[in-house]
């Protein structure tokens, strides 16, 4: 398997996406202070999770890209079938085997994230079922930090306790709502939905106008609103590009559904930035992680020139 075969299967320019989930979480659960390194296994875990589901979509879906995209790596014949579900199993599984060095509970919660995963590359198509269970992934990733995070330090975590769940799980649910409308939107890249151009423009629009609300959300639960209001402002700097994309008045077609993709793909970044700001936006901690996140800013954007990031 060529190296650029390989970026391609698991989409490498997608990788930024996969390590900020994790800090966000993290950050989030600590009200953004400085937690242990060795939570720090939480972000290759994200990184088996997220590829590991990239590749098992591919494979999944190796019999319609035949047809459509016969140009990927698993169509085209470069890397084989079995060779591309062997890297898919051994990359979720792997999550879990290191969700076992934080706790039991950790690999088990990755656990059920990956059969989410799994669930959605393989059964968990249709225009509702398929957005619901990609938007239900990216929200369980960043709770699934959250939660590791809790574990690790010893807090409590009834979901009925006062101290813990309650209006922090908004904050992955918001994002996750995002991912859902980006899935909706991404529908029609592959001819699963009509090019409208009053549909794909509102769901641009909705989109744009979800871009604050993680972080808002995120200041609300930690009673931060200074906090939530910067990591807001941050989150609405990619409005504009939104925006712009969706007054355009140039004919949809799926080449430029697929570029837009990328641009509401990359505002993940900017989300996930947004959340770890809002956590603490005076505190070294919470400042440094939203650099951190941005700083993969550039580098999925230079990565999709390798790897295409849908």
């Amino acid at each position: 398997m060529r190296r650029a075969d390989l970026f391609q299967l698991t989409r490498i320019s997608l990788a930024p996406t996969a390590i900020a989930d994790p800090i966000a979480g993290i950050l989030l659960a600590t009200h953004g202070d400085l937690a242990g390194p060795k939570l720090l296994i939480l972000i290759p875990m994200s990184l088996c999770l997220f590829h590991g589901g990239m590749v098992l979509n591919d494979w999944s879906d190796r019999d319609a890209d035949q047809l459509t995209r016969p140009e990927r790596p698993i169509p085209s014949g470069r890397v084989p079938a079995r060779s591309a579900l062997l890297l898919a199993l051994v990359l979720l599984l792997g999550a879990v085997l290191l969700g076992f060095t934080l706790d039991p509970r950790t690999a088990l919660a990755a656990g059920v994230l990956a059969c989410l995963i799994a669930f959605y590359d393989i059964w968990g198509r249709g225009g509702w079922l398929g957005p619901l269970s990609m938007g239900s992934c990216r929200a369980g990733n960043i709770a699934l930090a959250y939660a590791a995070t809790l574990w690790s330090l010893g807090e409590p975590t009834n979901l009925l306790g006062e101290e813990t769940f309650p209006m922090r799980l908004c904050v992955p649910l918001a994002y996750g709502l995002y991912v859902f409308l980006l899935s909706r939107f991404a529908r029609a890249e592959d001819g699963e939905a009509e090019l409208d151009p009053l549909a794909l423009r509102g769901f641009l629009l909705l989109a744009l106008t979800l871009l604050p609300l993680p972080a808002l959300v995120t200041g609300i639960s930690l009673h931060s609103p200074v906090g939530g209001i910067l990591g807001a402002m941050l989150a609405l700097s990619g409005g504009p590009g939104l925006w712009r994309a969706a007054m355009d008045a140039t004919p949809w077609t799926r080449s430029r559904v697929t570029e837009t993709v990328g641009l509401l793909l990359r505002r993940m970044l900017l989300i996930t930035g947004s959340i770890a700001l809002a956590t603490a936006p005076l505190g070294s901690v919470g400042l440094l992680g939203a650099l951190v996140i941005l700083a993969g800013y550039p580098l999925a954007h230079s990565l999709r020139k390798i790897a295409p990031p849908s």
